[in-house]
């Protein structure tokens, strides 16, 4: 009878392993061009309607505090619902997660063009909606995108496993500026409408072409909490986003104000800047990255160096240009950063783990974001350089944190 047991318990173990390799097997056939073009495509339409909402919302007689309000609802829900997203991909998969994501934020995008088309005065409750809907769709496409790379990878080479997420959205947040910058003489709708297409076609192409390789262990062992070692690590990306997310609603202001341009010049000016961020961050996170091979926390704390110093010439840029350059110091700072936060964060999830940790980061991100998103709109009624001196000390205090 013990023999039997015994003999039982070792096909358990071999069938768990089997189930474990099927799991990664499959999983590599998922098609990861389809998962990072999704990825892009979402980036892409979140890049138009930043690079349009706040010179749109001050055209139509909206304070910065209101469009700060609009951006902080959509982070609000991504709060909400990111960690139910991640757990959900955990169970039912990853494909159903990106195909609702990505058809919320086309519909999304839809609506916000046909707002800017109409040019309502009165659009503060439709933009609202818009919003909204991409907050409560659109927060497991990034988890869900980083638990399937994660799912074929070791712990040992998890920031190249994962690199190519960050790298499409790099790449995304590259050509959505572009495409902002290349399209807004013909109306503030057309470069969202352009990144409304582009997204239904990335849903079309996941919901036939994407192979879902996610297979939940059958017996999987319950690993212990990640809650401990993941908690330092979330509130570092909360510092590190809080600065970000204060720059993003307001650089259009900024460079509006400080420059004395017209709208589409202004929409103009800040989209190269956010493509000069979004470049030097691809470069950085494709090829730096793995050419240094540090440490994920090594690559923390030079990324947030560099990230001041990129602040720093914000503030004191002379003309458009020069910050221009200064957006692509940051973006070289945020690179190396983000590269070494996500990896941690993905080591800390273990093996059967990683939607999960992926939404609960996105969680927390997301709150930084309200906070930032309100905080550096409110204070730009007081100083225009007060979201830049915000970001600047989001950053420091990140520093400080990995420092500890």
């Amino acid at each position: 009878m013990h023999r039997n047991t015994s003999q039982r318990l070792v096909t358990r173990g071999n069938d768990l392993s089997f189930h474990h390799r099927r799991r990664l097997v499959d999983a590599a056939a998922v098609g990861p061009a389809i998962v990072l073009f999704s990825v892009f495509a979402a980036t892409v339409g979140n890049a138009t309607v930043f690079a349009t909402l706040g010179l749109f919302g001050r055209g139509i007689g909206l304070s910065e505090l209101e469009v700060g309000a609009i951006f902080a609802s959509s982070a609000l829900l991504f709060f909400l619902t990111s960690s139910h997203w991640g757990r959900l991909s955990d169970r039912i998969g990853r494909k159903p997660v990106m195909i609702a994501g990505l058809a919320g934020t086309a519909v999304s995008l839809s609506l916000f063009a046909g707002l800017y088309w109409a040019n309502w005065p009165g659009a503060l409750i439709g933009l609202l909606a818009a919003r909204a809907i991409y907050g409560l769709l659109a927060g497991g496409i990034q988890p869900a995108a980083i638990a399937t790379m994660a799912d074929t990878t070791t712990a040992e080479k998890r920031a190249a496993g994962v690199g190519p997420v960050s790298a499409a959205v790099g790449i995304g947040s590259i050509a959505g500026p572009i495409l902002t910058a290349a399209l807004i003489s013909f109306g503030l709708s057309v470069p969202v409408t352009a990144a409304s297409a582009v997204i239904a076609v990335a849903a079309v192409a996941t919901a036939f072409g994407m192979r879902d390789g996610y297979r939940r262990p059958v017996a999987a062992p319950i690993a212990a909490s990640p809650a401990n070692n993941l908690r330092p690590h979330l509130l570092l990306a909360f510092a590190m986003v809080l600065g970000f997310s204060a720059l993003q609603p307001t650089t259009a202001f900024y460079v509006q104000d400080r420059f004395q341009l017209d709208t589409a010049a202004a929409i103009r000016e800040t989209s190269l800047a956010s493509a000069s961020f979004a470049a030097c961050s691809f470069i950085v996170q494709v090829f730096v990255v793995r050419a240094l091979a540090l440490r994920a926390r090594e690559l923390l704390r030079i990324g947030l160096a560099i990230c001041l110093l990129g602040i720093g010439g914000g503030v004191l840029a002379p003309a458009p240009g020069w910050l221009i350059a200064a957006f692509g110091v940051l973006g070289i700072g945020y690179g190396l950063a983000q590269s070494g936060l996500s990896a941690a964060v993905s080591i800390v999830g273990g093996e059967h783990r990683q939607g999960h940790v992926a939404g609960r980061l996105q969680a927390v991100m997301s709150a930084a974001w309200i906070v930032g998103a309100l905080g550096g709109t409110a204070l730009y009624a007081f100083s225009i350089e007060a979201p830049l001196v915000l970001a600047a000390a989001g950053m420091a205090f990140a520093l400080f944190q990995i420092r500890r």
